[in-house]
């Protein structure tokens, strides 16, 4: 096998793309439903509401019921962090020597607001925790096990895992396409 195809297949472990992913989606010239702007930003905001309901599943009484709302809140939350990364054709997970350095300076600005948006969250989930412990809240007794322990962090680590791609797709503008040939006339991320 040539090197040149052996580096075309190149996985990247720690942004969880491979090469062919990545310059596959960025040249990707068909008009798609989740390159406008309204659409995805309502991918970003039903993929939060399933972080966050996924969190708030380990205070839901009775054990059937958690489960099966934690099953649908999983489905939900992976579904929508890959259509998100796909939206914002991976720009947001993409090593850098994929990426031209437009496409690198708004990756890096959209990890900066992800993870300032991501110290808040922690400051709350840490006092949430504090305030948790073996407290009474407008009448609901909280007592914090490790598996409700374990569905916050669960939530936690989607949250850190979605929110670049989340921000990405939130700041984008919508991709316009030539109505003559279909493809991009001036895509946000060209």
């Amino acid at each position: 096998m040539p090197q040149h195809d052996a580096k075309k297949k190149r996985f990247y472990w720690i942004e969880g793309v491979t090469r062919r992913e990545v310059e596959k989606s960025l040249n990707d010239q068909r008009p798609s439903l989740f390159r406008q702007q309204k659409p995805r930003r309502t991918l970003v905001v039903v993929g939060a509401i399933s972080i966050f309901g996924l969190a708030l599943n380990a205070f839901v009484p009775g054990v059937k019921l958690a489960s099966y709302l934690e099953v649908l809140m999983l489905i939900l939350i992976t579904g929508t962090y890959f259509k998100l990364r796909a939206a914002v054709r991976h720009v947001s997970d993409a090593p850098d020597e994929l990426l031209d350095e437009r496409q690198i300076t708004m990756r890096n600005a959209a990890y900066v607001v992800a993870y300032r948006w991501l110290t808040f969250v922690s400051l709350a989930l840490v006092l949430l925790l504090i305030a948790a412990e073996d407290t009474k809240l407008f009448g609901w007794s909280f007592n914090v096990d490790s598996e409700d322990l374990s569905r916050c962090a669960l939530a936690f680590l989607f949250l850190a895992a979605g929110l670049p791609a989340s921000v990405m797709a939130w700041q984008l503008p919508s991709e316009v396409f030539d109505d003559e040939t279909g493809n991009r006339a001036n895509g946000a991320l060209d």
